[in-house]
């Protein structure tokens, strides 16, 4: 679904800048427009992970090495846009660059926190008055067998 509203709002910018707009300023103007757009929202959307590194204080959910190239690559394509003095190619690296460093702060921060775990919940459920069966859940012992399972499958389906 998502790839047919990419193709259709892609489709769309090329026709209107190809009929709509007749000079050639006014179209890169219109289509750097919608780049710009587009840069800006790729750069914002490590936003979540980022929040939920702040609130879990783990780095579990962000890869340390799309941070360091996303920054590293924003940070090139800065450069060559203001040394180029292309403002559709700057900008949104403007936006990308502290984003990416706030990243590599937080990664820096929180990588020696480890994997965050559930409290366990401890549940007493009497049985026939006298009787008590204590059962305790342990988020991290489910996790794990999930894990385990899910590679049994993969190494099911990759043999077959």
């Amino acid at each position: 679904m998502v790839t047919v509203l990419v193709i259709v709002a892609f489709s769309s910018s090329a026709l209107l800048s190809a009929y709509a707009f007749h000079g050639h300023s006014q179209r890169k103007t219109f289509v750097g427009s919608i780049g710009l757009i587009a840069s800006v929202a790729m750069y914002g959307s490590p936003l979540v992970a980022m929040r939920q590194v702040v609130q879990t204080k783990s780095v579990e959910f962000m890869p340390f090495y799309l941070s360091l190239f996303s920054f590293l690559a924003s940070s090139l394509w800065m450069a060559y846009g203001l040394l180029g003095r292309d403002l559709f190619l700057a900008s949104p690296n403007v936006v990308g660059c502290p984003l990416g460093i706030f990243q590599l702060l937080l990664y820096c921060k929180y990588r020696n926190n480890g994997l965050v775990e559930k409290p366990s919940a401890v549940w007493d459920i009497e049985k026939d008055g006298d009787e008590k069966i204590t059962a305790q859940m342990h988020f991290h012992e489910k996790v794990v067998n999930s894990n385990q399972m899910q590679l049994e499958q993969e190494k099911e389906v990759s043999m077959a």
